[in-house]
């Protein structure tokens, strides 16, 4: 086995961590509860798919993320471990006013580039914006944007993704996705893919 791979691994690992730290996690309650839950999707033809459903209020929905991609978490956030110990997405809930600890009250004219920033980990070095790419992809009606930045995180160089959406007039439903720059592509490809499937039962 690669020497590298478990420390690699760890830090990977508690990377999710920092990045749990920044979220606005408090105990406020969210509409949006990403609690997973196994179900599955009746086509008209062929098998019943499997999917994650989640609760938003009085309604469901569904969710069906990559093939050999595990769930885990729940709550404001549940995070995606994909087959590669090093890649990973997480999906967070968080009030459209407030981010991270960070930043309690938004700025009067929103910088947004600003608020996705702060999902980057807390003790980043060589932090650098790389591109935004306006609506990757559509939540049912819901816009997006898209912020890459690439870091060094305990000497491990990183691609992040911050993916906002403006999922309700209170919340906003952020994607993030982390991988080694060589791997990052696909990764974010799959995801991105993925996001097509969500829909509202």
């Amino acid at each position: 086995m690669d020497s590298q791979v478990i420390p690699k691994t760890f830090f990977m690992r508690q990377l999710i961590t920092n990045l749990l730290t920044l979220c606005f996690a408090a105990s406020v309650a969210h509409a949006l509860d990403l609690t997973p839950r196994r179900g599955v999707r009746q086509g008209n033809e062929g098998p019943p798919i499997p999917v994650i459903k989640f609760s938003d209020g009085q309604d469901h929905i569904e969710y069906q993320p990559p093939a050999g991609w595990q769930a885990g978490g729940g709550g404001h956030s549940v995070t995606f471990f994909t087959p590669d110990p090093m890649s990973w997405m997480r999906l967070v809930v968080v009030d459209r006013g407030r981010a991270s600890q960070r930043e309690a009250t938004p700025p009067a004219k929103e910088d947004l580039q600003a608020w996705a920033a702060q999902f980057v980990p807390s003790g980043a070095q060589r932090v650098e914006f790389v591109r935004m790419i306006p609506s990757p992809f559509t939540v049912g009606t819901h816009a997006t944007t898209e912020f890459i930045f690439t870091c060094v995180w305990n000497g491990f160089r990183v691609s992040l993704s911050v993916t906002v959406i403006d999922f309700s007039s209170k919340e906003r439903l952020v994607m993030l996705v982390a991988a080694e720059p060589g791997n990052f592509a696909q990764v974010r490809q799959q995801a991105v893919a993925s996001m097509y499937s969500w829909s509202r039962e």
